[in-house]
């Protein structure tokens, strides 16, 4: 976490170095202007590419520990994702029954209705990534296995 905030908190002064440069420097060459806000924000790109994988690694963490809250194993089986995609049905079809009760109450039911958008669309997103998450792991697994056989057989044929 310590890392994400550091990586994050560097990009913005990089980010933020740039537009000073920009501001400050009326009276120098544009074309060094141009060179020196570019390399800021080339900097800056740099570490938030990193904050993103660290934030990746971290939602990684947090959506394996609530489906596995849900019951669901972790594992790289198929069946894991037909778990994830009944999961997603359910609260597709859940969010479709609460839809017409709200409309029903007089001041809040727009606003009830939102959240209840925004709660299933954060759902659906953890789930989605669980699939995504859980078919690179099977499709990683085969393609290593696959190398593994073509680096044997090359191997065997040059003895």
């Amino acid at each position: 976490m310590s890392r994400l905030v550091a990586n994050g908190s560097i990009a913005l002064v990089f980010a933020g170095m740039g537009y000073v440069v920009l501001w400050a420097s009326n009276s120098v060459s544009a074309q060094i202007v141009l060179l020196l806000e570019l390399g800021f924000l080339f900097v800056a790109g740099m570490f938030l590419v990193r904050t993103l994988f660290h934030a990746l690694m971290i939602v990684d963490k947090v959506t394996g520990s609530f489906v596995r809250r849900l019951g669901i194993k972790e594992g790289l089986s198929k069946q894991r994702i037909y778990k994830d995609m009944t999961y997603i049905i359910a609260i597709l079809l859940v969010a479709a029954a609460l839809f017409p009760l709200f409309q029903n109450v007089s001041n809040v039911g727009p606003l009830l209705q939102e959240i209840v958008s925004y709660t299933v669309l954060g759902l659906i997103a953890v789930f989605v990534y669980d699939i995504g998450r859980t078919f690179y792991r099977i499709t990683e697994k085969k393609a290593n296995s696959v190398a593994d056989r073509i680096s044997t057989s090359n191997n065997s044929e040059e003895e």
